[in-house]
């Protein structure tokens, strides 16, 4: 196993650990931590709970972030325009504001790489940060759904 493959691995301890903080923290209750019994009055302890919360806010993005990397790859195949010109890969179909995950160039490291981004449309359908990429004929790829959707 390579060194990426092993840290991603690790990564789902980590996914579970912040999991376990947000629930006993109540943040997936009550993101403002309002479920939390502290005394109001207590400057100290408003200035954790502050604190705390913008710590949790970060956390949550940590680990759905982490939780989408650990998600299967079910689809990989390429873009098209449908019939209701709508760009479409396999049996999903992108609109604005939907999350994409294709292939595109990297002057960079002059190679292809994958990029998250999302799909937006202004006269016709474009990618968030690389408008100047054509989506017909991309190639993308779909990870399976979160539990939660299942």
């Amino acid at each position: 196993m390579n060194d990426l493959e092993k840290i991603l691995n690790n990564t789902g301890n980590i996914s579970n650990a912040i999991g376990n903080l947000l629930k006993e923290s109540t943040y997936k209750d009550y993101d403002d931590l309002s479920g939390l019994d502290i005394d109001r009055k207590d400057e100290e302890q408003l200035f954790l709970l502050d604190e705390l919360r913008g710590i949790l806010e970060k956390l949550e993005n940590v680990k759905r972030d982490i939780d989408y990397l650990n998600r299967s790859i079910i689809y990989t195949g390429f873009l098209y325009k449908n019939n209701r010109g709508r760009y479409q890969a396999g049996n999903k179909e992108f609109t604005s504001g939907s999350g994409i995950e294709v292939l595109i160039y990297d002057e960079f490291y002059e190679n292809d790489r994958w990029v998250i981004t999302s799909v937006e449309h202004n006269d016709d359908y474009y990618l968030v940060g690389h408008r100047n990429v054509p989506m017909d004929g991309l190639k993308v790829r779909i990870r399976e759904l979160p539990s939660m959707y299942k």
